[in-house]
């Protein structure tokens, strides 16, 4: 049973606020286009963006008497790295994303903004669809006493993190990286769901935002062509997956954006046969959650490379590495 998503539900369906630290409160508002986050920083001189997008036009905070104001788009919440999670039971939408909050003199703050939306009441949930049972034979008798063994329990709500790494250094808009460095993409789960769920990247594709460019890499859990971006692999039964690949982008560009589906499954997701000469049908487990994640990332390899995992603007010859 997957009650924490009715739990969370109620909470966030309306505006939050919620003390972080004695020095920062910070209030979420949500819409069905809009998460907006207002921050209050009074009169402290803060940093504030959202968590490897610093400096990224468009997602950048507006500071207005004390408050630091960011509007993340849920309509295309690609854009500022937000993760978008699909709960299949019960059909409610989860977006979610990371604010940072730099001050002087003081460690560094992390806020996990969120909203809930509720699913499409004309369609049914995947509770509704499953058959009646069979009516209970004649003369059934249920003991008066009970002794109940079973406990249902609350699975926590599963987070993403993403990351684009080169040598082991996590890249973000402060790094530049040359066309053709090797990179890798890892993708984990938070420590408190890590050991419930496991992953699968299902499907990615790289676009520069426009219909020219929009190049499917990964189908069905397999790699279209390694060489370009290599296969998802995991070390520890799906808790973290990790793909090798090397800085590209479009001629026409100054970065990349990479879409992707990660389904999350209970304990670990149903693996994946491979065949050298095509990617293989995926026989996916009825996965609880379906999460759409970005990242963001400047960077640069031949153009022939799908639900969000990856962004970047780079400069001529180099990249920016971007990560949400």
């Amino acid at each position: 049973m997957y009650r924490w998503c009715g739990l969370v539900i109620q909470a966030l369906l309306l505006a939050l606020v919620v003390q972080v630290a004695p020095q920062v409160t910070y209030d979420v508002t949500c819409s069905a286009k809009l998460m907006k986050v207002m921050i209050m920083v009074g009169s402290n001189q803060s940093n504030v963006f959202v968590e490897n997008l610093r400096g990224f036009k468009g997602c950048m905070p507006k500071t207005v008497a004390g408050k630091a104001v960011i509007k993340l788009p849920l309509d295309n919440f690609h854009e500022c790295g937000t993760t978008r999670m699909t709960n299949k039971y019960t059909g409610h939408t989860l977006y979610y994303n990371r604010i940072i909050i730099d001050q002087a003199k003081k460690p560094r703050e992390v806020l996990l903004v969120k909203c809930v939306l509720p699913g499409d009441k004309t369609k049914p949930a995947e509770w509704e669809k499953r058959p009646k049972r069979n009516v209970l034979p004649p003369g059934f008798f249920e003991a008066e006493d009970l002794n109940i063994t079973n406990i249902v329990a609350h699975a926590p709500t599963p987070y993403l993190h993403l990351a684009v790494r080169q040598n082991g250094r996590v890249l973000d808009t402060a790094y530049n990286v040359q066309p053709g460095t090797p990179l890798e993409m890892v993708i984990y789960l938070d420590s408190k769901s890590s050991s419930t769920y496991g992953l699968l990247a299902s499907y990615l594709k790289v676009t520069d935002g426009t219909p020219e460019h929009d190049e499917i890499i990964v189908m069905n859990g397999c790699s279209i062509d390694p060489y370009i971006f290599g296969n998802f692999e995991t070390p520890d039964a799906g808790k973290t997956l990790y793909s090798k690949f090397r800085a590209f982008k479009f001629p026409d560009s100054n970065y990349v954006l990479f879409v992707g589906t990660v389904n999350v499954c209970l304990k670990q997701c149903r693996g994946i046969n491979r065949r050298p000469e095509s990617p293989s049908r995926v026989n996916l487990d009825p996965s609880v959650k379906s999460i759409e994640a970005h990242c963001f990332k400047e960077t640069c390899i031949p153009a022939q490379h799908k639900r969000a995992l990856f962004y970047s603007p780079l400069r001529e010859t180099h990249t920016t590495g971007r990560f949400a």
